[in-house]
């Protein structure tokens, strides 16, 4: 993902309610369950305090090419390519470039490669929505605890943080 002021609140904000649905799901004994309430109040209480912080997001003008079988600048990408040719299969390269950035995407079926920020994501393709699923529960069919990036690789928002 991009190392953005936004990116880096919505990571935070996932962690944070993470820890909470982490605490809410330990089986500890009654004698101590007045301690993980407490405990989860004070996680409430710090998820609000984050939320008061969310940045103002930066507005960017992407430039977008979109290339049946594109050639990645990413070296790591192109040897998805040299993979996914050797198993006949065929992709799409999505690459987004600006202020100073380049996020390149591939997409083959149900299947996606990003690399934005230096960092590499694979996970779930969404066609609808135009997302990269990481950590996608693909038995449930549902997003899992992961994240969700755009084309641009910046996280899209989950809704309990929206408002």
């Amino acid at each position: 993902m991009l190392k953005t002021p936004m990116n880096e609140w919505i990571l935070k904000a996932v962690q944070i309610e993470t820890a909470l649905m982490a605490l809410g799901e330990i089986d500890l004994p009654p004698d101590v369950g007045v301690l993980r309430t407490e405990a989860e109040e004070k996680v409430r209480t710090l998820l609000r305090a984050w939320n008061g912080r969310r940045p103002l997001e930066q507005v960017r003008e992407w430039k977008q090419e979109t290339q049946e079988a594109g050639k990645p600048r990413d070296t790591e990408l192109s040897e998805v390519v040299a993979e996914l040719k050797r198993e006949g299969q065929g992709y799409t390269l999505h690459r987004l470039t600006g202020g100073g950035e380049t996020v390149e995407t591939l997409v083959a079926g149900a299947r996606a490669w990003m690399a934005a920020g230096g960092e590499y994501y694979y996970g779930h393709w969404d066609a609808e929505e135009q997302v990269l699923e990481v950590g996608r529960d693909d038995e449930t069919g549902e997003p899992g605890s992961g994240l969700v990036l755009k084309l641009t690789g910046e996280l899209v928002a989950p809704s309990s943080l929206e408002g």
